[in-house]
């Protein structure tokens, strides 16, 4: 997986944005927006960014 590739360009949050906000101890969708922001303004990268939670929290 890219770590830079972009999940949500309202924002310009990378995977590993999303990765690193899930391991520093975000574990739900809320509390990774609280951290990146990632599906707050248009939610259409929504899917993707609760698909990556899951990934990043069962690695």
């Amino acid at each position: 997986m890219d770590m830079d590739e972009i999940v949500c360009s309202c924002l310009n949050i990378t995977n590993g944005m999303i990765r690193d906000a899930v391991k520093s101890g975000a574990k739900t969708l809320e509390e990774v927006q609280e951290i990146t922001g990632a599906g707050t303004v248009c939610g259409a990268c929504l899917d993707d960014v609760k698909r990556l939670i899951e990934e990043f929290n069962a690695e």
